[in-house]
């Protein structure tokens, strides 16, 4: 008995979908011309998730004379299914041109855009598709975050990062994910987006705090905060152009490695040099050196290059090597910011036979340190009548001094515990000594206080010697503390450990 329709509908409501689907291309083989029947077996097959045989039969059924709204949509939904993410774009651009007042359309084409990669197009269409039902906003928004989650399970941080910020645009109320975007970004090494993605949550809804602390952080992971109080500290910026200003002459190209601000390269085109190129490896410091280059008109004689100088490639970004090397990349230990790796790649591949370097050595110093105003911020013993000395155990025994009134006592004179000649070494190998340092006044000693001294050329010498205090200052000094005070005599011999692995150092009792 053949089967009606309305009889293989209630076969496939009731749960019986394989006869159902069985029995409809079985009459779709005899009825060729049943159009309706092919448009039932292909519903079926859609609903049984089989949209390989769905999407044969509803091509089938095509009209080029007419578009058929309910076909085109399942076709285009059958074809992202298989995620022919292309065709299923080109049926719903048809659906969207033929039938532009339902949402669904640009709801499904942005869908497509998305899982091709076309992020900004995708957010142009759901745009299109929420001014038509606001609610699909956040339906788009919640498809991206799944999407987004799943890429940052599988370490696809980039990946997941842009449908993050699709979905943080589409919901900019969801503090959660824009956090998620933020992190994404941030580990992808795309911070700038995720400032320009904060930024421009802001412009539309300025009371967002998380967009508002999220552009702080990345700004803050992103550019230091010892950056103003370098460009403000006058003796050191005296020292550099002394320096500059002895080794340049109207023929001298210069290279710099860490633009900064762009100081340093405005300076050395303003002392006459032919040619300056400077390199930056965070892109958004790099772009801003170069409006500060250009607001002081030295835009013809300075190249800001956005890389690491270990990128900087002769004859392409540097036209030839150069006669002078100026690099301030020091931290406040002098290792920290990979400096010694940076120079001997740097005279080794983009710097002439005998040209010069600025500076031209630097050493770490430190010397043996006390102070009752220092203690208090080093160790713990009696506090309110109890015993806490257990806690100096777990507490960091490396500090940066931060505050200029904690007015640290040196015990003993300046030592050298290494020494940097950038000019006569080609190689800086990591070093291991022990050194005796005497003391030179009695006291409870905490621990060596480190600083540096920079040579940037003869007779000109930088030390934020920890002696003299500064109103502004980009270096800090480090205390590196002994277990517990040690009382000293004046002459006492106290042996430490130094050594440094190349990019740090660190300093204890022997």
């Amino acid at each position: 008995m053949k089967a009606s329709l309305e009889e293989l509908k209630r076969r496939f409501r009731e749960g019986r979908h394989a006869q159902a689907i069985a029995d409809c291309e079985a009459l779709c083989e005899r009825e060729p011309a049943n159009r309706e029947a092919r448009r039932l077996c292909a519903l079926m097959h859609v609903l049984a998730r089989n949209p390989a045989r769905a999407l044969e039969l509803l091509r089938a059924l095509q009209d080029p004379a007419r578009e058929d709204a309910d076909l085109l949509f399942n076709i285009g939904n059958c074809e992202k299914e298989l995620r022919d993410f292309e065709a299923a774009g080109a049926t719903f651009a048809r659906y969207t041109q033929a039938f532009p007042d339902d949402a669904a359309g640009w709801a499904n084409l942005a869908e497509c855009n998305f899982a091709l990669a076309r992020f900004d197009e995708g957010l142009r269409l759901a745009r299109l598709a929420s001014q038509r039902e606001p609610a699909l906003a956040g339906e788009l928004a919640r498809s991206r975050i799944a999407e987004g989650d799943k890429l940052q399970d599988a370490g696809a941080m980039s990946q997941a990062a842009d449908h993050y910020r699709a979905a943080s645009l589409l919901a900019p109320g969801d503090a959660d994910t824009l956090k998620k975007a933020t992190l994404c970004l941030l580990e992808a090494k795309r911070a700038q987006e995720g400032i320009a993605l904060c930024r421009e949550i802001l412009r539309a809804d300025p009371d967002n705090l998380t967009a508002r602390l999220g552009a702080e952080w990345l700004l803050s992971q992103l550019v230091p905060l010892w950056h103003v109080p370098m460009m403000n500290e006058q003796e050191r910026n005296q020292a550099f152009h002394d320096a500059m200003q002895a080794a340049i002459t109207p023929q001298t190209s210069v290279f710099e490695i860490g633009t900064g601000s762009g100081l340093l390269a405005m300076m050395a085109a303003r002392l006459g040099a032919r040619q300056v190129v400077t390199c930056e490896a965070v892109p958004l410091i790099a772009e801003t050196a170069r409006t500060i280059v250009a607001r002081n008109g030295y835009q013809d004689r300075v190249t800001v290059l956005a890389k690491p100088s270990s990128e900087v490639q002769l004859g392409r970004d540097l036209p030839a090597k150069a006669d002078l090397l100026v690099h301030e990349v020091f931290s406040s230990e002098l290792l920290g910011e990979h400096v010694l790796p940076a120079i001997e790649d740097a005279k080794a591949r983009l710097l002439r036979a005998g040209g010069q370097i600025v500076p031209a050595a630097a050493s770490i110093m430190i010397a043996l340190v006390g102070g009752e105003e220092l203690a208090g911020n080093l160790h713990v013993g009696e506090s309110f009548g109890f015993d806490l000395r257990d806690f100096n155990a777990i507490h960091p025994r490396k500090r940066p001094l931060y505050r200029e009134d904690l007015a640290p006592a040196l015990l003993s004179d300046a030592v050298e515990a290494f020494r940097f000649d950038f000019m006569k070494q080609s190689h800086f190998p990591a070093e291991r000594k022990r050194i005796e340092i005497r003391a030179t006044q009695g006291g409870q000693c905490h621990g060596v206080i480190q600083w540096i001294r920079i040579e940037l050329g003869p007779g000109i010498v930088f030390e934020n010697h920890p002696a003299r205090r500064r109103a502004v200052s980009n270096w800090q000094h480090t205390i590196y503390g002994f277990e517990e005070p040690l009382a000293l005599q004046p002459g006492a011999i106290v042996p430490v450990r130094a050594w440094h692995d190349r990019a740090r150092p660190w300093f204890d009792r022997a």
